[in-house]
């Protein structure tokens, strides 16, 4: 195979991960709804510690340590989209 195809593949698969990002997004947000309607805290860092302990073992290509700094990143972003989302639910006076 030629670079160029492997580029094209490259970006295939980019496409695919940023589509499955944004519907774990669209979840992060439907949660934070959840959460802010129940009193319950964004941060659940107990759900955060299973998600990575399931995630960043036996990873075959990548290792151990780049697939948890990964899912750190997507933790952290998930985090942020829970805490804008219940902010403006707060604001808007609906989670009240």
């Amino acid at each position: 195979m030629q670079l160029q195809d492997k580029r094209n593949e490259i970006d295939a698969l980019d496409s695919a991960i940023v589509d499955l990002l944004h519907r774990r997004a669209s979840v992060a947000r439907e949660i934070a709804a959840i959460k802010t309607s129940s009193g319950l805290p964004i941060v659940d860092e107990q759900r955060e510690a299973e998600i990575l302990d399931r995630m960043c073992v036996d990873n075959g290509t990548l290792s151990d340590d780049a697939v948890c700094r990964i899912y750190r990143a997507i933790i952290r972003e998930s985090r942020n989209i829970q805490t804008e989302t219940s902010r403006e639910i707060l604001a808007s006076g609906v989670g009240r």
